[in-house]
């Protein structure tokens, strides 16, 4: 017992807390992102922006699921740094050609919303405890020293449920039909289960706020 008690060194905590920094534990995503950085976006003032396409459905519990990713897509969509102009609307303000009625116009095609789950193996984690103990000085008087050890703690296999979300987004220069931006990403979350939307959300407004950001930053170099 004597062996695995003793005083946790600092560069022990040390190398403790760089690992939850570099190795976290519930949480991962895929990102690719491209932007055509010759392309002015500080002319970009309206976006006409289509309903987001649901490709992998499979899962989802029922068609009042799909018409909340939908308004929540679009919500996320209305970001400050341009008007959002719907396609109904757009058909009005320039028949014959709606993508004339914006200066950008942008796609989205929800590619995976999966639920899934994996058997952790058992392992061994070392883990501190804090104690105090009495010491008695010189003079005979009495006081508390704080002290810590590092113990071994078991954990035991367990299942753990995933939910896995990916949507691949898509700006096109709406004279010319070129693309201007792109980005897809998936994200996975461990210790959930049926917690797509909340991811969704999260890929929607991250990837709306960039190109908010942009159109923004380049009205204000130019």
């Amino acid at each position: 017992m004597k062996a695995i008690l003793g005083l946790v060194k600092p560069w022990r905590l040390l190398v403790f807390l760089w690992a939850l920094i570099l190795f976290p534990l519930t949480a991962s995503a895929e990102k690719t992102n491209w932007v055509d950085e010759s392309y002015d976006f500080s002319k970009v003032q309206k976006a006409l922006v289509y309903d987001i396409t649901l490709t992998d459905k499979a899962e989802m519990d029922n068609d009042l699921l799909e018409q909340v990713v939908a308004e929540d897509y679009l919500k996320n969509a209305a970001r400050p740094g341009y008007r959002l102009i719907r396609p109904d609307k757009a058909a009005i303000l320039s028949p014959g050609d709606p993508k004339g009625a914006a200066d950008i116009y942008i796609m989205a095609e929800l590619l995976k919303w999966h639920d899934d789950s994996y058997v952790k193996s058992p392992y061994t984690s070392w883990e501190t405890r804090t104690s105090t103990r009495k010491v008695k000085r010189k003079d005979g008087t009495w006081y508390e020293e704080t002290y810590h050890t590092s113990v071994p703690v078991y954990h035991p296999a367990e299942v753990i449920y995933t939910s896995t979300v990916r949507v691949r987004f898509e700006v096109f220069d709406a004279k010319t039909g070129k693309r201007v931006m792109a980005r897809d990403e998936l994200r996975e979350r461990d210790n959930s289960r049926h917690g797509q939307q909340g991811i969704f959300g999260r890929i929607s407004k991250s990837f709306f706020d960039d190109l908010g950001k942009k159109i923004k930053s380049k009205g204000r170099d130019e």
